[in-house]
């Protein structure tokens, strides 16, 4: 049986599955890390968006049936 991809010639199966399981603890350690820095930034990016967004108007039709009269270039209803 042929090894595979062990970068040491002179590695025993058992020496190779130690250091593959060290090299994929790492891994996972980075892996985790990235994740939550990921997390962070998303939930920066959600804060500074919700800072940007004014507030938002609920208009009943007859409102925007009003508003629709008063400034007949604009749809009150899309939004």
């Amino acid at each position: 049986m042929k090894k595979s991809d062990s970068k040491h010639q002179s590695e025993t199966p058992e020496q190779e599955l130690k250091r593959l399981r060290r090299e994929n603890a790492k891994l996972k350690l980075k892996l985790a890390d990235v994740k939550e820095a990921d997390k962070a930034k998303i939930a920066e990016l959600k804060r500074e968006l919700k800072k940007k967004e004014g507030p938002r108007l609920r208009l009943t039709d007859e409102q925007c049936e009003q508003l629709s009269s008063l400034f007949p270039g604009i749809d009150f209803r899309s939004k």
